[in-house]
């Protein structure tokens, strides 16, 4: 499983936003917490990508983060 987990710039990358967005949805409850390496990286699911991408196109259309 550990070979299909995201880095948090892989996953920005993935879902075209920055890293510190991510930082910022995760410390919201927007993303789930992610598992820790044992070197302390977050390591993200591959459904975080959909997360993010929803997220952005709901901004697009001018929902907040609240609705």
């Amino acid at each position: 499983m550990a070979d299909h987990l995201l880095k948090i710039g892989e996953l920005a990358n993935r879902a075209g936003v920055g890293a510190k967005a991510i930082r910022f949805y995760e410390a919201r409850g927007i993303l789930p917490a992610p598992l820790r390496g044992e070197n302390g990286y977050r390591l993200y699911s591959p459904d975080a990508v959909e997360i993010l991408r929803f997220v952005k196109q709901a901004q697009g259309l001018g929902l907040s983060l609240a609705e």
